[in-house]
């Protein structure tokens, strides 16, 4: 609880009994930059952490009590029918950074533009467990037939298909975020593009955002919660060297930052007045393939790439044994629900068992007399792509030259893009062998095992399987927690043993902040953004 004294200075103001700093800023960064702000478009973290800030979902994920629990964001309550396939969402008297009222249509033509597949949404197949939103995206059915409805300013209905055991993890993502009908239509293709071509409804509004260097926001005043909000503004510096944030961090331009680096690690954790945090995260970094390729259309191929890696070899020479080696998909920390970690649930390394036994030389070999090309394996080529251009990411490449020749045989050549030029070259095709870290929207395992079916094209390895896709829309479905999680299971058991995609390892969040930060995110599924965060005694 807070209290204040005088409206007039932030120093007569106390938060959880600490005094607030009268000048409230908070510098941050990020590596790289986003390629849009327009939730429908962008699917990267570095727009969603933006984003998180600057618009309002209809609930939010926030931390009480060691728990985190879902609260009142856009939305002041929700209810459903008895079935769950009707939700009820009453607004708050929340207004647009330009002081337009936010109406339930907001959010309606949100969600509309998610799942018109002019839009080409990344985001779209979050929400396909909305009535008809399977059919829309595909164009089959006129978005006006979505089951999604404004009854009245403050009243948004949204049907869905079935009984969805998920369905409100999906609220406080960036396919269900409003967006402002005529500022979509004034700005056309640039919408999000730049800092003045958004309009804002959540805590912070857009300041500046000049591209490849700065972004900065402000607290908005407009917002239906503002008396919460206490930072006056928020700036993320766009920086790609890892050194260079570490050094910002250590002389107190930065309030904050991670490191896997353990000489870092270890000086930022006996600094004084700093806070470390760490935990186990939802984001995994992994290898895919490009299944239309010529090469790795054959499934031997992958497989022989899949199980040449030394998974404790990377996570020990490339990540300093900050990160913890990946044998499965779905990462540790995510929940099934009331039956806790889905992990322990089935099995903590299903990769692992499938590899077992399996020569990946011999695999590789297969594929090649499958392909009709040869038996020499210093023939083949394969183009890893990476989307940076830092001297890490040099350093990961030269890795995998070294370890894939020694394993295989085979020539690796590195391609390094700027991240907006390397998602441009995935998402069309352009590539062989990617790279690239994925962070789940919401805590439930489809959120990892959806992104693979052959419709959503999050990871666009052009990867369909049939048995895949019904198991998970199967899931979608199953309001049974244990019949839901033995689907879960079965599906994963098929990508790990068809392998379009290859993890590498789970992240492991090694974070640091100034202890005069308060309220900062301790948890992976926390979506309150900056909202909560204050400085005392900086």
């Amino acid at each position: 609880m807070w209290r204040r004294r005088q409206k007039s200075a932030k120093s007569d103001v106390e938060v959880d009994g600490n005094q607030l700093d009268a000048d409230q800023h908070y510098n941050t960064y990020m590596s790289a930059d986003p390629t849009t702000l327009d939730s429908v478009k962008g699917n990267d973290t570095y727009g969603w952490s933006v984003l998180l800030n600057i618009m309002e979902p209809l609930t939010r994920m926030d931390e009480q009590d060691g728990e985190t629990v879902r609260v009142p964001a856009g939305a002041k309550s929700w209810e459903s029918n008895d079935d769950g396939t009707v939700w009820t969402f009453t607004l708050n008297d929340n207004k647009w950074s330009d002081g337009e009222p936010v109406t339930a249509e907001d959010y309606v033509y949100g969600i509309k533009r998610t799942l018109d597949p002019e839009s080409g949404s990344l985001n779209s197949y979050l929400i396909t467990c909305i009535k008809n939103g399977k059919a829309v995206n595909n164009g089959e059915m006129s978005v006006d037939e979505l089951g999604v409805k404004a009854v009245d300013d403050k009243t948004l209905k949204i049907t869905l298909e079935q009984p969805t055991p998920y369905f409100l993890s999906l609220t406080d993502t960036r396919a269900m975020l409003p967006e402002r009908q005529d500022i979509v239509e004034k700005y056309g293709d640039t919408y999000g593009a730049e800092a003045g071509n958004i309009v804002c409804n959540g805590p912070f509004k857009m300041d500046t955002w000049t591209h490849n260097s700065e972004i900065t926001i402000s607290k908005n005043d407009n917002y239906w919660d503002a008396d919460s909000v206490h930072l006056d503004k928020v700036t993320w510096k766009i920086i790609q060297e890892e050194t260079t944030v570490y050094n910002s961090f250590d002389s107190g331009s930065l309030d904050t930052c991670s490191s896997g680096t353990p000489e870092w690690i270890d000086r930022f954790s006996k600094k004084d007045g700093v806070k470390s945090l760490e935990y186990e995260n939802t984001t995994l970094r992994c290898h895919f393939f490009n299944t239309k390729d010529e090469l790795f259309q054959n499934e031997n191929i992958r497989k022989a790439f899949t199980y040449a890696m030394d998974r404790e070899d990377i996570n020990s020479t490339i990540y300093f044994d900050t990160h913890k080696p990946s044998y499965s998909w779905v990462m540790g920390p995510v929940s099934t629900g009331e039956n806790g970690s889905y992990r322990e649930q089935v099995g903590e390394t299903p990769l692992k068992d499938i590899m077992a036994n399996q020569d990946p030389k011999e695999l590789l070999l297969k594929g090649m007399e499958e392909l009709g090309l040869g038996d020499d394996p210093s023939q083949i080529t394969v183009t890893l792509s990476v989307g940076g251009t830092t001297q890490w990411l040099r350093t990961y490449g030269e890795y995998f030259q070294q370890k894939y020749e020694d394993v295989l045989g085979v020539k690796i050549e590195l391609e390094q893009n700027e991240w907006g030029t390397f998602q441009s070259k995935i998402n069309s095709g352009d590539y062989q062998m990617g790279y690239m870290s994925w962070t789940i929207d919401y805590n439930d395992p489809i959120s990892m095992l959806e992104i693979m079916k052959s419709d959503a094209g999050s990871i666009p390895t052009f990867w369909v399987n049939e048995e895949y896709d019904k198991l998970i829309t199967q899931a979608s479905k199953e309001m049974d927690e244990a019949k839901r999680t033995e689907l879960y299971k079965q599906a994963e058991q098929i990508l790990l043993e068809e392998c379009p995609v290859c993890p590498v390892t789970n992240e492991v969040y090694h974070g640091f902040v100034y202890s005069y930060v308060k309220n900062i995110s301790t948890s992976p599924f926390n979506t309150m953004g900056m909202k909560k965060v204050y400085t005392s005694g900086r």
